[in-house]
């Protein structure tokens, strides 16, 4: 019976629970530390889009304030710029082709800086395009140059944060959000 008590009282090799204790506090301190961070990283880069967006919405308005004529369809591009840029046809309408120079115009005239436009924090493209007259910028990124869902949420809202804009004049393809969908933002 000695022998039974003796091995009871001997200390063996291990771990206490105190000290098995902080070391799972420190890893989930450690693991909520990176995903806060990872949160904070995908926060920062919708709020750059926002800023794009916004900083596009100025230009725009900008160009037309200080030309009397849309970007893209300014008939005196060239005349202004020089040949990096084309003419458009003046009429007031920006067509699917004149589109493709609003971005053009505005870095002629010094209102953006093109390199800003080129690929947004997430992926993927702005693309500039005319429907029926109006001018949109729109968003692709992710899979197959969609959002996703979660992606949409924050974009529409950090644009109508910065912008002041309401989230119904976000347009998002298609319409009706669902949580395993893929989007596209205009």
């Amino acid at each position: 019976m000695y022998k039974v008590r003796s091995l009871f009282r001997k200390r063996l090799p291990g771990f206490s629970l105190v000290e098995i204790s902080i070391v799972l506090l420190i890893v989930g301190i450690l693991a909520g530390a990176i995903m806060k961070g990872r949160d904070l990283i995908e926060s920062a880069r919708f709020q750059s889009i926002a800023n794009d967006i916004h900083e596009f919405q100025m230009a725009y308005a900008n160009y037309i304030n200080l030309y009397g004529s849309l970007p893209g369809n300014d008939g005196l591009a060239v005349t202004r710029f020089g040949s990096g840029v084309k003419n458009g046809s003046g009429n007031g309408k920006l067509t699917q082709d004149e589109a493709k120079e609003v971005m053009k115009h505005l870095y002629a005239a010094g209102l953006i800086k093109l390199e800003n436009f080129k690929v947004p924090k997430i992926g993927g493209a702005y693309e500039i395009i005319s429907e029926d007259g109006v001018v949109k910028i729109k968003l692709s990124a992710g899979d197959e140059g969609f959002l996703s869902h979660k992606q949409v949420v924050a974009l529409v809202a950090k644009i109508g944060e910065l912008t002041g804009s309401s989230p119904e004049k976000t347009e998002i393809t298609p319409a009706e959000l669902k949580p395993d969908g893929k989007y596209c933002i205009k």
